[in-house]
């Protein structure tokens, strides 16, 4: 039977709580945002738990999402707090009586799952954007971490990893057949152009009594990454002086925010890079603005996917990045983009140098990196993830 004005058919809706730990701004947050907003309105109702508010719910809300506040999920470890947390998670989950709990993030994770599991739900699903276990740590509490996370995908229905790299290192017994490889979409609809883009990062440096140059000519390297250790900026920044006496403009551009910022700014001055490295702080949509860099590097110890490699290549800009974690699913090495191992600044500087030096070469990647760039769509990972919530 044909269906009037085309319209999909009729479901009985299912309700989605999709559990999140924190409300920062970063890739677990990126996604639970793509998919509460992307799943078909006609098939589920989405509901978010989070613990505080923060940039994720205030996008949420904008975009009429239920979302609910547990303020006992926190990061940080506590029994008072995680007990707190179960209890509220817990009467949330009673009064919504959801069809399917999507977990993400660690905290979240352990604690949705097994409820999950203990209540009832008909699906409980958990991604694994990365695993707190490869963070340093005394080696007891990775050994307890990681015993925690193989629990959370053992109680699951199903679990997904967000690289073939995070599947890989959830090597304990029974759960591989549990997780399934999914990657990650992004979709930037609209980028600033290239004098535009500069322009704006002129004058957010500006803001912050940071003078960076604006002249036509220039060559700019750009990072977007949380100034946090594991992003490696500090190798990154020590790779640039090793650039300086080759390219005496170059300038680069920090976009973010982070613990590390004092640390950085420091080290920047020590090495005499006020004119040559700029921390602009956090913009919003800050992808749209990677069309100002002739090269986008990513220098991070450990990385389960790197949402920011997909901007790059859809604004057509050639990427450097470690060769770690999930990074290799999205760039190949010579093919799209350059590999390098983390931790060495001689290397990354010979590989921006590469780049920064050969025009040619850089638009060739930047063309091959735009095309498979264009396969990690938010389509793509919607669509994937109801095949799996649909799996009875």
């Amino acid at each position: 039977m044909e269906l009037a004005n085309n319209q999909p058919p009729k479901h009985v809706k299912e309700t989605v709580l999709l559990c999140v730990t924190k409300a920062s701004w970063g890739g677990a947050q990126q996604y639970v945002y793509d998919l509460a907003t992307s799943l078909p309105s006609y098939q589920y109702d989405v509901v978010v738990s989070v613990g505080r508010a923060g940039d994720l719910t205030e996008k949420l809300m904008a975009q009429g999402i239920a979302v609910h506040i547990i303020d006992s999920f926190q990061r940080d470890v506590s029994i008072t707090k995680e007990l707190a947390a179960i209890r509220d998670l817990a009467a949330l989950i009673r009064k919504i009586k959801p069809d399917i709990i999507h977990s993400n993030s660690s905290k979240a994770g352990v604690i949705a799952t097994l409820l999950g599991r203990i209540l009832g739900v008909k699906r409980v699903i958990f991604t694994a954007h990365a695993w707190a276990f490869n963070e340093d740590r005394p080696v007891w509490q990775k050994f307890v971490i990681k015993c925690l996370h193989w629990l959370t995908v053992l109680l699951s229905h199903d679990s997904i990893a967000v690289s073939h790299e995070v599947r890989r290192q959830m090597n304990w017994p029974w759960v591989q057949k549990k997780l399934r490889v999914i990657h990650l979409g992004r979709t930037v609809t609209t980028f600033a152009d290239k004098p535009s883009a500069r322009q704006t990062l002129a004058t957010k440096a500006s803001e912050r009594s940071l003078a960076l140059p604006n002249n036509p000519g220039d060559l700019w390297i750009g990072s977007i990454a949380e100034l946090h250790h594991i992003k490696r900026l500090n190798v990154l920044i020590d790779a640039v002086k090793l650039l300086i006496p080759a390219f005496p403009t170059l300038r680069y551009v920090a976009i973010h925010d982070g613990e590390e910022r004092a640390k950085l700014e420091q080290q920047i001055a020590e090495l005499g890079l006020t004119n040559h490295v700029f921390l602009v702080g956090k913009i919003p949509d800050a992808a749209r603005l990677i069309p100002a860099f002739d090269v986008f590097v990513l220098p991070s110890k450990s990385e389960a996917f790197g949402y920011v490699l997909i901007e790059a290549g859809l604004a057509h800009v050639a990427v450097v990045a470690s060769r770690v974690g999930g990074i290799p699913d999205i760039v190949i090495d010579k093919e799209t983009g350059l590999l390098v191992e983390p931790d060495d600044p001689n290397v990354l500087a010979d590989a921006i140098k590469t780049l920064l030096t050969d025009e040619t070469y850089r638009n060739q990647l930047a063309i091959a990196h735009h095309t498979r760039s264009q396969q990690f769509t938010v389509k793509v990972m919607v669509n994937k993830t109801v095949d799996l919530y649909q799996q009875h």
